[in-house]
């Protein structure tokens, strides 16, 4: 099939690699003229770490990463809400704390080494129906028509606007500060850290890469708020605990915001082509449980899989949605159930957390779920998501 993938993110490069390996003539197309490896840490989990593996790239990736096995959250006064370990659940994976722009360059690599051409600078507006296929609708004239158009193009995703397929697309009122800070003494070992005042503030930091970590600091419009480095280090500090010295390394603060995403199916048909979802661009959410890439990598090989699999293309996203559905599901539930808690203006909301979290968290029941549920893989207490098998030399579909 002719694919063209907008956007070059960690679902868009994953995927058109996948593709052109079943032997898609795949085509990405990129608003950014310059692409380069920015971006703060992600916390991957083993879910994410299995697709990468699959493209042979997780042992590069570990060489430049850090393994995360705890998450320790406490109040401002240093009191434990949560404080839980990977390895209280046999058989689990810690995560791995990695710098995105790291990921990023790994996979615009392994783009290129394929040869799949990569369209620099093209700002998509849109995708629709055409007589042979779905057109890529730009702000300079249409870009191609292709028999499937996959949406990579983040949160705010023209593709996604263009498919009005949208449930819910609104702002978080609140998104973070961050910084990439050096931590040469490892005062941030193995552990996510957070540091909580109230539900409007938090500190946190997460290990990303080597001898780096992340610096995060919760923040109602971030955009409008992070000029004054002395004022926010004077907010932080008592936050900080045993991760003061970071917040002096603290040489820039970057504003980073979210949304709130739920579409009513991930994909549209416009026969002979179809459009189609991935990663943000399908379900952004809060990061605050960390599978934020974890999902979008399961979307990318995902929908490999059911193009590889089924026999035709219309099959292949009806089983791509609904393969993805339960999981995508239970993390918007959970997302959404903990902002309020963690992130908001509803400041009487921390008084019963931090009084329950200690005592409930104490439950080894409760334990178990907080680390299965971290491991990105969960559709509910009970059952997991596994990423699907492709056996045998199965054929690309028609379209």
């Amino acid at each position: 099939m002719r694919i063209a993938v907008v956007g070059l993110g960690m679902a868009g490069s994953t995927l058109a690699c996948l593709l052109a390996d079943r032997g898609h003539d795949v085509v990405v197309l990129e608003q950014a003229e310059d692409p380069r490896p920015v971006g703060a840490g992600i916390w991957l989990q083993h879910m994410g770490q299995q697709v990468l593996e699959r493209l042979g790239l997780l042992q590069p990736l570990r060489t430049r990463s850090r393994e995360v096995s705890r998450v320790d959250i406490r109040t401002s006064r240093g009191r434990r809400l949560v404080d839980v370990s990977y390895a209280e659940v046999p058989g689990s994976v810690p995560a791995l704390g990695v710098h995105r722009g790291t990921l990023f360059a790994l996979l615009l690599a392994e783009v290129r080494r394929r040869g799949i051409p990569v369209e620099l600078g093209v700002r998509v507006t849109g995708a629709r129906p055409a007589p042979d296929g779905v057109a890529v609708e730009t702000e300079t004239g249409d870009r191609g028509t292709y028999d499937l158009v996959v949406g990579g193009d983040g949160s705010r995703s023209p593709v996604r606007r263009s498919m009005g397929v949208a449930a819910r697309d609104r702002p978080y009122a609140y998104g973070a500060l961050w910084s990439i800070v050096e931590d040469p003494d490892g005062l941030c070992t193995d552990e996510l850290f957070q540091s909580l005042r109230g539900t409007r503030h938090y500190l946190g930091v997460l290990p990303t890469g080597l001898e780096q970590v992340s610096v995060f600091w919760s923040e109602r419009d971030p955009a409008r708020t992070h000029g004054d480095l002395e004022a926010w280090r004077a907010a932080a500090r008592p936050l900080a605990g045993p991760m003061a010295p970071l917040l002096d390394r603290v040489d820039h603060l970057l504003p980073a915001t979210y949304r709130d995403v739920v579409v009513r199916t991930p994909y549209r048909l416009a026969h002979p082509g179809a459009a189609v979802l991935v990663g943000d661009a399908a379900h952004a959410m809060s990061p605050q449980l960390g599978t934020g890439t974890s999902l979008a990598l399961a979307d990318a090989w995902t929908l490999h899989h059911a193009l590889a699999t089924e026999p035709t293309l219309e099959r292949a996203l009806t089983a791509y949605a609904a393969h993805r559905a339960a999981h995508v599901r239970w993390y918007q539930w959970w997302t959404r159930l903990m902002m309020p808690v963690f992130q908001s203006g509803a400041t009487p909301l921390a008084w019963p957390r931090d009084a329950l979290a200690p005592a409930v968290t104490r439950a080894t029941w409760v334990r178990e779920q907080v680390v299965t549920t971290l491991l990105g893989d969960r559709t509910s207490p009970w059952h997991q998501w596994r990423l699907p098998e492709i056996s045998g030399a199965a054929a690309s579909p028609a379209p």
